[in-house]
């Protein structure tokens, strides 16, 4: 029994210790992510929950471990995607902070001119007429999704693109 309580004691001292070295990466002290810690922790956290633990003090403090590590690797990989992705960054003094808010336009009027013009000719093109209320319906709605797509993913610009497809054309976002 000593060893699985010496094995739970190992991983919530390891798991406070990477916790640290998170914290000094975030705050910029630290040059790089510690993945290969958390990579060993890991491992330790996934092998201890194949065994069978009898005693049930013993399992709910392995599973209060477990659900502590996982949500901080949750925490952590989206940290660390933020700050790849630049909705984070360092300031300053080396502390994170949010970007402002996405702005007010993710399209730009003249790419949605381009987009309702391309739209027009692939329209064109396979036969299929089209009303000039039809385009400042096309162009809310364009709008209104590059705004829904944009807040979704956080990007700061959405770009789209006319394709025909089956003989009908169709209107792709990107992200950019």
């Amino acid at each position: 029994m000593t060893n699985l309580k010496d094995a739970l004691d190992r991983i919530e001292t390891d798991l406070a210790d990477l916790k640290r070295q998170y914290d000094l990466f975030f705050q910029g002290v630290r040059r790089s992510e510690p993945q290969e810690e958390r990579r060993i922790l890991e491992w330790m956290v996934r092998r201890l929950g194949q065994r069978k633990i009898p005693n049930t003090t013993d399992q709910f403090r392995f599973s209060g471990l477990q659900s502590r590590f996982h949500s901080y690797s949750n925490l952590w990989t989206r940290m660390v995607r933020d700050l790849e992705e630049g909705r984070l960054f360092r300031d300053t003094q080396g502390t994170l902070v949010r970007t402002k808010s996405l702005p007010a336009e993710p399209v730009t009027p003249d790419h949605l001119d381009r987009v309702i013009e391309q739209l027009k000719n692939a329209r064109q093109e396979c036969g299929i007429a089209t009303e000039e209320k039809e385009v400042d319906s096309l162009r809310e709605m364009l709008k209104s999704r590059a705004a829904e797509i944009a807040g979704n993913s956080g990007a700061r610009r959405v770009e789209f693109r006319v394709t025909i497809e089956g003989g009908k054309p169709k209107v792709k976002a990107g992200l950019k």
